[in-house]
């Protein structure tokens, strides 16, 4: 059902169509309407009608026109519908399934958003936080985490193509693919995909460092310990995309608004925090960042 394009994508925007008449039912009625308005081409990349089915709409490569201002690095997905308790379970149902896929396609590193958090209006009308089981930084909730327990050191073995067994199977199935044992072309596209994706060079090499980002919660927390200092091994490396309380926790440190969301801003104040530090002037948050950021703060000395 859902491809992954080639430009970059990190939020999921979700509208209803502001109509339940039966004929408008119809994905090149709402491409008309948008034709005539002045735009070339529907709006929206899926479109799911009252019995569940998705047509697609606009290419997926191509930037959506739905959220004025907000449409790069977008998918658009549009119900069918204008009255809460005319949208139907199909409806939602296939807005679950195509939502999966494409978290799944972005390795749960994407956010889910309704048209009205960047707009003053009621689109999409339903409740989505609760049909797609959305956190407040819009992460789906629809399946749990693919990995929970804290790995062993042995367990970050070295991975190149053509290795076979459970290692290998343990990698697909972090990577979300079919698990054979065996490292094959798939999985070798999936394991570039994903270092590419993390700023890595895209090569076949499975190593300790990528092991580490795949079995790493997008979501983690902060704690303290008994004498109220962080605890170091539970703050994630961090970098712009990054959502969390974890990031809450560095915002707080560097004296930004508090959203839990690693956008522009705070990718400039880390930026400027490494400068005046002597580092590199990159937005990269690792461990030796958070002690700087800790001892300025008079934490952990």
């Amino acid at each position: 059902m859902f491809s992954k394009p080639k430009r970059k994508v990190n939020r999921v925007f979700l509208h209803c169509s502001a109509s339940d008449i039966p004929s408008h039912d119809d994905v090149e009625v709402i491409r008309s309407w948008h034709l005539n308005r002045g735009f070339d081409d529907i709006a929206y990349h899926f479109f799911i009608h009252k019995n569940g089915k998705i047509s697609k709409g606009r290419s997926i490569e191509k930037i959506p026109a739905s959220q004025k201002g907000h449409n790069v690095k977008t998918i658009s997905i549009c119900l069918h519908g204008y009255r809460v308790e005319n949208f139907t379970y199909a409806q939602f149902q296939s807005l679950r399934k195509l939502s999966l896929e494409i978290n799944k396609a972005y390795y749960e590193r994407i956010s889910f958003h309704g048209h009205c958090e960047v707009a003053s209006k009621a689109c999409p009308i339903f409740d989505y936080v609760r049909v797609l089981k959305l956190d407040k930084y819009g992460t789906l909730g629809l399946s749990p985490s693919r990995y929970t327990h804290s790995p062993r050191e042995d367990e970050f073995r070295r991975l190149d193509y053509g290795d076979r067994g459970d290692t290998v199977k343990r990698l697909q199935k972090l990577l979300g693919i079919r698990v054979t044992g065996i490292y094959d072309n798939r999985t070798l596209a999936r394991v570039k995909d994903f270092k590419s994706q993390h700023g890595l060079y895209p090569s076949g090499i499975v190593t300790k460092q990528v092991w580490k980002l795949l079995t790493k919660p997008i979501l983690e927390s902060s704690r303290h310990d008994s004498n109220g200092k962080v605890d170091l091994k539970n703050l994630p490396d961090l970098k712009q995309g990054s959502r969390g309380s974890a990031v809450e926790l560095l915002q707080q440190y560097l004296f930004l608004k508090v959203d839990g969301v690693f956008g522009p801003s705070v990718s400039k104040a880390v930026k400027n925090f490494k400068v005046r530090h002597g580092l590199y002037r990159s937005d990269i948050v690792n461990s030796y960042v958070w002690k700087l950021i800790l001892k300025q703060n008079g934490l952990n000395r």
